[in-house]
């Protein structure tokens, strides 16, 4: 799963809300704003998770360095502590997402 939330494109993106901003009959500076806030939040998104899926990958990996004797006690409870903050931000922004979607199907139409 977090392999998959790395290969997020942020022209693909783009390129959808951009089509969905032309179905809608938005002018073209519109769209264009649209574009570049697609791909920035897109890019902000994809980094986030890449720098996510590093830490848990960096405290798996130190994990078992320090279970074979490769890698020091200090070593392998920094980058577990790391990974464990990467999920609660993870878990909260969660959290935060299925909030602000619960709030938007609330309204009326």
């Amino acid at each position: 799963m977090i392999d998959a939330i790395n290969s997020l494109n942020a022209a693909s993106l783009a390129s959808e809300m951009r089509k969905a901003a032309e179905t809608e009959g938005t002018n073209p500076a519109a769209s264009a704003q649209v574009d570049d806030a697609g791909a920035s939040f897109a890019s902000f998104m994809s980094s986030m998770a890449t720098t996510f899926s590093d830490n848990l990958k960096d405290a798996e990996k130190k994990s078992m360095d320090g279970m074979m004797g490769k890698a020091g006690v200090r070593e392998v409870v920094e980058s577990v502590m790391t990974a464990d903050q990467t999920l609660q931000t993870a878990m909260a922004f969660r959290d935060k997402i299925v909030s602000a979607y619960l709030e938007v199907i609330k309204m009326p139409i």
